[in-house]
Parts: C-alpha cells; structure tokens; sequence
C-alpha cells in the first residue's frame, strides 16, 4: 500500500545551516533523514538510492497526461512509458510497441511489447492501449495537455493481446512520434480509484514504481520486473526550487544529480569533484504576450511595437555572457532539430535605432510599459536572462516590470487563462515529438484558454495537421514559423540548454533531450 501524504501547492523553502527545510522536512543538514549513506562511508549491505534534486513535483501528482515538459517529466518518465520513444536526434525507436506501420491514412497498427508487466503485476496487453485512448478522447479528458497533444487520435482497436489499431480522425504521418506522449496507465488502478485517486497511487510499467508522496519528496523503487528494470534500488526526487540550494546539496553530497542549474553552478560544482552535463533541448525560450485579455489600445496590440521590443534586445550579448556561446537565438517557435522547422527566418537582429523608429511610427516615442510574469527556478540563468532583456527594453524606453511566479501558477495560467500582466515567460516546446506545429498548436486559438490567437494563422495550422503528405505538411510548417517570426506573438529570445549537475557517485548517466535513461543510470560505492 503507498503512503500518501497530503501535498501542498506551495512549497516553503528555508535555508537554515546549510540545510534546507520543507514542510518541516529536513533534506539536507540532517543524518536521520538522509535518503542514503554518507559516500564516504560506503557499505555493500545499504541500497543504492539515487537523489534528484528538482525544481517542483507535478502539481498534479502521478497523473501522466498533465504536461510532457520540464520538470514535470523527470518524475513521469520514471514510473511511465509510452509506445514510442524520441531520440536526441528526432529518431523514433521502439519503447512498448516494438513496430508499427501504416495501414491507410487514417489508421496504424503497433505491435506490442510481451512480457511487460505492470507495477502491480498485471500484465501489459492491448487492451491498456485501448483503455488510455479511450479517456484520452473523452469528454472528461479535455483537461489535459497531453489530449490536446494527441487530438489526431479518433479511437484504437484491440486486434489481439499484442496488436493495436489506432485510428485518427485526420492524416497523422507522424503519428509514431506522438505516441510517446501516449503513457500507458494501469486501467484497473484507475479504474478502481478515478482519476485523482490515481494521481496519489500511480501504476505505470515504467523502471520505477512510486512508493510514497510527501509535501517535497516522491519515494521511489526499482521496478524489478519490469522489462527495463534499473541498475540501482531506489530513487528520490526532492522538490527544491531554490538553485542555491539545490546548488548546496550537491556540494553537500546530498544530492547525485540536480536539473535546472546555471554555467557558474557548474563550475563551482566541478571544484567540489562533480561535473556537469549539457543537455539540448527542442525549445525556445520567449516573452509571450498575452494578446486575448490585454486591452485592444494596450501598444503590444500592435504588430509593430512587438516587433520593435524584439529588435531592441541583443540576444547574441547575453546568450555569450551567461551561457558560453553554447546556445543561439531564436527566431521562431521551434528549433532545427524539428520537423517544419524554417531555415531561411533568421532572428531579429539588434536594432535598438530601428526599435525606437518602429515605437515611433506606432505613436509610442517615448514607450510605454508592461508587466510580465516569469519563473526563474526551473531553467539555466532565467533570471539574468530576463533581467537582461528589460534592461535593454529599458534603453529604448520600454519599461518591462518583472514578477516571479511558482512554476505551478504557470501551469494555471496556461491551463485555465489565469494571469497577472500582459505577458509571461514560456518555452516553446516541440518536446517530445520534435514536431514544430506542437507549439504552434499550444499558441493558437486552438488552445482551450489562448493568450494569443490569430484566426488565419490558426486555420493554416489546422490545414497542415490535415495533410497526410509528409512535403506538403513540411511546407504548411515551415510558412507557418515564418509567420510566428513575423507577427511577433512574443520575444523570441534563445534556444533553451539544460545544464544538470552530477555528483562523483553517478555513472552510465544519459540523457535524450529532457528525458533521463533511469533504467541505465549506476551509482559507485
């Protein structure tokens, strides 16, 4: 039975001593409740227990069709697979389907994984497939981000326990790389407990299997009969949104690996005997402006304006002062690893003379001012990346006003349209699919509460998700960025890296894109 503890949306976060306090939860500076030995003193008879520190749990727990971003994935990926699985370089390999093939247009078969078990021991089969499908297409499901994501999907078929039909309701020829986001579910757990009582006592088939919840810790252990069991005993993902002490258990040896830090973070984690690891990603990181609820004589109404703020901010500047030159900017929603992504629109270059010049003509000379709602604890350098981009919205008169907010308000505003200001820091994510239409579909009239919606943009975006020819869809994109790029819904600022920390214990560590390769990972006495 998993012990559930009752999780608070807001985490209080306390550096006291050099250990971090939440909920009353010492998590570091305290020996009872270190989850595993000190390294230093190593024993063969203790397990080996592997501590990620991240910057949030999933608000929603272990419901997998929440989100497929950051940092929400790290604690899905663990306990779920899904049919497919995307490489780093955008390739499609098997995960619990073994293959799959195309039938006609509107239907592909998979070939299932055998001898999969659940955490639970039920076996894995077709009718999973068939029952995720289901609630994925129900009216229930309309909350979910990841049904939104798989909305060609019409219904699937069981033909027998190994084969599967999934019918779409329009051409979808890239289909098998949407199906990663497809996390198969245990029906009967769900089915006994609903979809919140599921969320608290998730079964996937995935490395690991969820032990206990707390307010900031999801307890985990191997999933030892699993097709993909683990080389370790357990795993910790710790809540810690602060970097700094995020920063304090690796030094501290608290921590084997910790997501979401910066270049300096790094290199003073390295003097300790750590090292880091540079992970790609396929997103942009922008200012998206919240077109749908500021009011119609706000100035970033106006194309010209919005495309003045992207003119004045030197991208190229800070990208080499705060991330090495390891990055570039951006210039459309999506990255080149993606499909549809335009090669020919270059950003906008630095222009604070002809920003001031477009302000002008839009009857703004001496600017104006907005707010936006941004977090910092979740990405590389966010917070200096901001504040660079106000500062030089500041130089040609354009007042940009910053407020922090949890990663858990994000997901609200994004989700249900709350939001304070008139625009907000977002990554424009064509995770995991490495399909360029996924952000633009998310940044569009399409979306359930849009922030941004252009009624001609969005009718060629769902053209091009129409299209069952792979050149003709390839084209529809690509015009599709180039519009993006032009309308400026957004300051497009860079392409997003990760930088993870990893203490000298962790071996075998990899990653494919924000996913990590748990089942790989070792740790060293």
């Amino acid at each position: 039975m998993i012990k559930v503890a009752r999780v608070s949306r807001l985490l209080t976060l306390l550096a006291v001593c050099g250990g971090l306090v939440i909920g009353g939860l010492w998590l570091f500076g305290s020996k009872e409740q270190s989850p595993s030995p000190n390294p230093n003193t190593p024993s063969t008879s203790e397990p080996k227990i592997l501590r990620l520190g991240v910057v949030s749990l999933p608000p929603a727990l272990g419901n997998p069709y929440r989100g497929t971003g950051v940092p929400t994935i790290y604690t899905y990926r663990a306990m779920f697979e899904g049919l497919t699985f995307v490489t780093e370089g955008g390739d499609v390999k098997p995960r619990l389907a073994t293959s799959w093939e195309r039938v006609d247009d509107l239907t592909w078969k998979f070939n299932l994984r055998r001898n999969v078990l659940f955490h639970n021991d039920v076996p894995f089969t077709a009718d999973a497939v068939v029952f995720a499908v289901q609630y994925l297409t129900s009216d229930e499901a309309r909350v979910e981000p990841i049904a939104r994501d798989l909305g060609a999907i019409a219904r699937a078929e069981a033909i027998d326990d190994h084969t599967v039909l999934i019918h779409t309701g329009v051409a979808a020829p890239l289909l098998p790389a949407l199906t990663e986001a497809l996390m198969i579910v245990e029906p009967g757990q769900w089915q006994r407990l609903g979809r919140e009582g599921f969320a608290l006592e998730p079964i996937g088939t995935g490395p690991f299997k969820l032990t206990e919840w707390s307010e900031a810790k999801a307890t985990l252990a191997a999933h030892r009969d699993g097709w993909r069991p683990p080389k370790i005993d357990g795993l910790h993902i710790l809540a810690i949104p602060d970097t700094s002490s995020r920063v304090q258990g690796m030094l501290s040896d608290r921590l084997d690996i910790a997501v979401a830090m910066s270049r300096d973070n790094i290199l003073a984690i390295e003097l300790s005997g750590g090292r880091g690891d540079i992970g790609t990603t396929t997103s942009v990181l922008g200012i998206s402006f919240i077109l749908t609820k500021t009011a119609a004589d706000h100035p970033i109404q106006d194309k010209r304006v919005r495309q003045a703020l992207n003119y004045a901010v030197n991208k190229d500047a800070y990208i080499e002062a705060l991330f090495g030159g390891l990055t570039k900017a951006a210039s459309q929603p999506s990255t080149a690893a993606a499909f549809g992504y335009n090669p020919a629109v270059q950003p906008y270059p630095f222009d604070p003379d002809r920003a001031r010049a477009l302000l002008a003509d839009a009857g703004y000379p001496d600017g104006f001012s907005f707010t936006a709602q941004v977090t910092i604890g979740g990405g590389a350098s966010l917070a200096p990346a901001y504040q660079q981009v106000a500062a030089d919205l500041l130089n040609v008169g354009v007042v940009m006003t910053l407020r922090t907010m949890p990663v858990q308000q994000l997901i609200r505003g994004i989700q249900e349209g709350e939001w304070r200001g008139e625009a907000f820091g977002m990554n424009y994510s064509v995770e995991r699919t490495t399909d360029s239409l996924r952000p633009a579909r998310l940044h569009s009239c399409i979306q359930r509460v849009p922030w941004y919606c252009n009624e001609g943009l969005t009718e060629k975006i769902r053209e091009a998700f129409a299209t069952s020819d792979l050149d003709d869809r390839r084209r529809k994109t690509e015009e599709i960025m180039a519009i993006y790029h032009d309308d400026a819904p957004a300051i497009w600022m860079h392409e997003v890296i990760m930088f993870k920390a990893l203490g000298p214990r962790v071996k075998n560590f990899r990653q494919d894109l924000t996913v990590l390769n748990y089942d790989e990972i070792e740790l060293l006495p």
